[in-house]
């Protein structure tokens, strides 16, 4: 039943619809030949395929079955998380740990100065090579005072939690493992082996999932969606969130994020290693755009070097996957700097650095 009735603009009548509608395109529905079932049925331009007696729409039942309970494309925005976003309810708990320490004044360097996680990062380096101290990477695991100071003996016990860290919310169910008390040392994470494998380059506004679907064909075996920008997945922006959909295809893919500031990147980068499922994630640090430039992101990250090592420690600290970044050359005509960037990121632990020549 129509309520708008005669004032309808829709045809009710199938028949008299198919009488109207224009003739089809081929002879052949991929969506039929390839799920066993098209959604579109009668409004399909290839629908004489699937249509029996009565303009039924057909269903290939073999077919349909191999397909049932399988997701194409991964990485959607659900209902509940852009709420918890939306109202600010998402807990970023390794995040706000990083963050705290960058707020902390480090002996004469000030607030927030050069001490970004070093001591952090040589202790898992140490550790590496020394798997008897793996110990000292727990949450649990003693201070010990800095030289020329007397121990205390309250630096020698466990710190309790702070006043400002909030406990979360969600309540777990079973067995403790290692993995949700111990933190991932830097040797223990995933590896990013894609040597001698074709990488297809992010391209904004046009390395879309329609368009890597293709290159896949074509032998890419890389692949990474478009730049997102942080800011706007903190938010819960449908839009911002569809660039990090992934095919069932893409065996291997990575994700690149855009932003100029450590709060931010960090936290968008615990936020996608909580609910996506990707194999690295990028930093662009070669955008020219002005409109992300003047804000201090993109290409101009490379002439802001205190942020830039925040953001990068601060983003391989809560991620367990590769953490990747891609520089320019240099930000000024015909002066290159990368030659000098490249070995500091290394030591501030990212995976790979990709150099846009120009």
């Amino acid at each position: 039943k129509c309520y708008f009735g005669s004032q309808c603009r829709f045809l009710h009548d199938v028949g008299e619809y198919m009488a109207v509608k224009p003739a089809d395109l081929g002879r052949s529905c991929v969506l039929f030949e390839t799920f066993g079932k098209c959604i579109y049925g009668v409004t399909c331009r290839f629908a004489q395929v699937h249509l029996g007696d009565g303009y039924q729409n057909i269903v290939n039942t073999d077919l349909a079955k191999q397909w049932e309970g399988k997701s194409l494309v991964r990485n959607n925005l659900s209902k509940d998380l852009q709420h918890q976003l939306r109202k600010r309810k998402f807990i970023f708990k390794k995040a706000d740990e990083y963050l705290r320490g960058l707020a902390k004044p480090h002996g004469s360097g000030g607030k927030g100065g050069k001490a970004t996680g070093r001591s952090t990062e040589e202790q898992e380096v140490s550790n590496c090579t020394t798997p008897q101290e793996g110990l000292g990477d727990s949450p649990g695991c003693p201070v010990l005072p800095e030289q020329g100071e007397d121990p205390k003996p309250d630096t020698l016990q466990n710190p309790g939690p702070t006043g400002g860290e909030e406990a979360s919310s969600v309540k777990t169910v079973g067995p403790v493992t290692d993995e949700d008390i111990i933190k991932l040392r830097s040797c223990e994470k995933k590896k990013l082996e894609i040597q001698g494998k074709l990488y297809l380059a992010p391209l904004t506004t046009c390395g879309n999932l329609p368009f890597r679907r293709i290159c896949k064909r074509f032998g890419a075996d890389v692949t990474c969606g478009e730049m997102a920008v942080c800011t706007n997945l903190l938010q819960g922006q449908s839009s911002e969130w569809a660039l990090l959909k992934r095919h069932h295809t893409e065996d291997i893919f990575g994700v690149q994020l855009e932003g100029a500031f450590p709060d931010t990147m960090t936290k968008c980068a615990e936020l996608l290693n909580q609910t996506i499922e990707v194999d690295f994630v990028d930093i662009n640090v070669g955008c020219p755009i002005d409109l992300v430039y003047k804000k201090g992101g993109g290409c101009a990250l490379m002439t802001r070097s205190n942020k830039f090592e925040q953001i990068v420690r601060g983003m391989n600290s809560v991620l367990d996957i590769p953490l990747t970044v891609k520089i320019r050359t240099g930000v000024q005509e015909k002066i290159n700097v990368a030659h000098k960037i490249i070995p500091k990121i290394r030591e501030w632990g990212a995976s790979m650095v990709t150099v846009q020549g120009y």
